[in-house]
């Protein structure tokens, strides 16, 4: 695992490009901590600095590290990234006479790019982001895993070309803009990130999951697809027993290969579902005891935050863990701040960011890699709106007679101080003021913040289907699956889980998101996987191993109970980054939109929390980086 800087100059650049990289190399120097090396390489018609930051995860000696260059110096390879197949790959290549001077799956990938070029990548399964380099081409292919769990950004100008494992970095260089780019604040500030392949700078561009771009003096980037979209949908459905044979057999593959072998591993316990099954097989598979992490908020707070300070200590007692827990606190929170910003790269309006970035700065002390539950809501429809979206669908026709009753009704109900209906109230409310004739622009809206923004022209396309269709319900539900999996999974939840961990040099691992599982899930009806309910095939999975307590609890998310800490009217972040009409956020949003809606947060008529932490974070990135 790494960050890792490339620039590609014309002859006889103006810029000391030396220079340049140790800026690019410095921005995120927390990526890599274990070695950080430089290669400077001028061709006959360009010149290329590669630089690469190393935290060391697999073969831990100095030979594994990074640029990696062929014997021939004819190749050279920059990756971060784990290929959890690396050990199959490498006895195929050693069958076919390859050497191997180290044990580490850089040199497999470097040997498996030489001989197969681009077809090379669809036989890797894992995380990772790569830029390889052919010197007698003198040609550039960069590339990045079919789940966009690792990242990779690129920027290209009249005399140069850059890509690196972080925006910050291209940003220092200067030899790119950093104009921001307003119609990618709008799409902040409806979605809580920018578009895909997009960031807030408006040269500045992210490469899309499961993609490849190439790149030569004689070429302009080729963008492609190294990936299907998504399987082929199984219309022969199995059996229950035989559904929840095969994906146990999958996750307990998958937990296996993302257990790291050479240095320690923590998973990160929230006491739901996702994350205590991984326990559970953990414990199964025969596996040593693991160390949990859980960052827990006071009980006092559990109306604005969540009860995983008590269900994460159950389950660490009940499969065996030892377990490790960061209290959260206002003060905690106002101290790492300024820090976290500073190390995000990209902002995402989501706490659960900030979450992460305070537990992997806890998990960092005791291990290097950590698992986590991420990515099983969006494939086995875990979260409150595909519940909501499916009943909604089933019941199409109701919904769009009673619409502005339930919209009415659900406007009584108060959400913005603490009772015990406080969280139900909220999820009614959204769900209501959401509800369309139309679907896609239903769960458009289920997942947008129109509080904030209109929404994005066209940002859920699809073909209509009328109600009558047989495929209605498959063809909305799949849309809302797919869109979760393919924007939501990749600009939310990874690019947070990326970020925060490896702010503290912490390596994250997405086991749910192992390819041989997700292929498989993939394959089901997307109304199959919601027609029990949320993801009623890993609760009962949970089952098995006496996990009912955690299968049956509330789904509550995983964020800060930042809509508590907000009813106080002297909260310093909010007076610095929000209170000032001079911050420079006010020229995407008026300033008296943003007070008008802390306003009435505090004065409890309506929960604004998730809408002004976006805003909030959004000043604060714009405030650190200069703008």
């Amino acid at each position: 695992m790494c960050g890792f800087h490339l620039i590609i100059a014309k002859k006889n650049p103006a810029a000391d490009l030396n220079q340049v990289l140790q800026r690019m190399m410095q921005a995120s120097a927390h990526r890599g901590p274990d070695a950080s090396c430089t290669l400077h390489w001028q061709d006959n018609r360009q010149e290329i600095w590669l630089g690469a930051q190393r935290l060391k995860i697999t073969d831990l000696s100095n030979q594994a590290n990074q640029p990696f260059v062929s014997p021939d110096e004819c190749y050279a390879l920059l990756y971060n990234g784990e290929l959890y197949n690396f050990y199959e790959l490498r006895n195929r290549l050693l069958a076919q006479g390859e050497t191997f001077t180290t044990y580490s799956d850089t040199e497999v990938v470097l040997k498996m790019l030489i001989r197969q070029g681009s077809t090379a990548l669809k036989e890797f399964e894992g995380m990772f982001a790569l830029a390889f380099y052919d010197r007698r081409e003198e040609s550039l292919l960069l590339a990045r895993d079919v789940f966009g769990i690792k990242p990779l950004y690129y920027a290209k100008t009249d005399s140069f070309f850059l890509a690196s494992s972080s925006s910050r970095s291209l940003a220092v260089s200067g030899l790119v803009s950093t104009e921001i780019d307003p119609e990618q604040i709008d799409h902040y500030l409806y979605f809580r990130y920018p578009q895909k392949g997009r960031t807030l700078y408006r040269q500045i561009h992210s490469l899309p999951e499961k993609s490849y771009l190439t790149l030569s003096p004689e070429q302009i980037p080729q963008l492609q697809l190294h990936s299907s979209s998504l399987p082929s949908v199984n219309d022969l459905l199995p059996e229950t027993p035989e559904l929840l044979h095969q994906t146990e057999e999958l996750l307990k593959d998958a937990v296996l290969r993302h257990i790291a072998t050479d240095v320690p591993t923590g998973l990160f316990l929230s006491g739901g579902v996702d994350s205590t099954l991984l326990l559970a097989l953990i414990k199964e598979t025969g596996s040593p005891p693991i160390l949990t992490f859980s960052i827990v908020n006071d009980a006092k707070e559990k109306n604005f935050g969540t009860q995983d300070y008590r269900y994460s200590r159950l389950a660490a007692k009940q499969y065996g863990s030892y377990h490790q827990e960061v209290p959260l606190s206002l003060s905690l929170f106002s101290t790492h701040l300024e820090n976290f910003v500073q190390k995000i790269d990209q902002p995402v309006g989501d706490s659960g960011a900030m979450m992460t970035y305070l537990l992997s700065r806890e998990a960092s002390q005791r291990v290097k890699v950590v698992l986590s539950g991420a990515g099983a809501d969006e494939l086995f429809g875990g979260y409150n709106r595909h519940a909501a979206y499916y009943f909604y669908l089933k019941h199409y026709r109701w919904f769009t007679r009673l619409r502005g009753l339930s919209k009415s009704t659900a406007s009584l109900l108060p959400t913005g101080f603490s009772h015990p209906l406080r969280k139900t109230f909220r999820l009614i409310k959204k769900y209501a003021y959401s509800l369309s004739d139309d679907p896609a622009t239903t769960f458009q809206q289920f997942i947008g913040f129109p509080d904030l923004d209109m929404p994005p022209t066209n940002a859920l396309p699809t073909e209509s289907v009328s109600p009558v269709d047989p495929n209605f319900m498959e063809h909305y539900m799949a849309l809302a699956l797919n869109h979760d999996q393919h924007h939501y999974l990749i600009e939310d939840v990874l690019q947070i889980s990326d970020r925060s961990s490896m702010a503290h040099s912490l390596e994250l691992r997405v086991p749910y998101l192992d390819t041989p599982l997700a292929r498989y899930i993939q394959s089901l009806p997307a109304v199959f996987r919601l027609q029990r309910g949320k993801k009623w095939i890993l609760k009962q999975l949970l089952n098995r191993y006496g996990g009912q307590p955690f299968a049956h609890r509330a789904k509550e998310g995983f964020g800060l109970p930042f809509g508590h800490w907000l009813r106080s009217e002297s909260l310093p972040v909010i007076h610095q980054y929000l209170d000032d009409p001079q911050q420079s956020i006010y020229q995407f949003i008026s300033y008296k939109k943003a007070q008008n809606l802390l306003k009435i947060h505090r004065n409890g008529r309506h929960d604004y929390s998730a809408e002004i932490w976006s805003l909030l974070l959004l000043s604060a990135w714009l405030s650190v980086n200069d703008h």
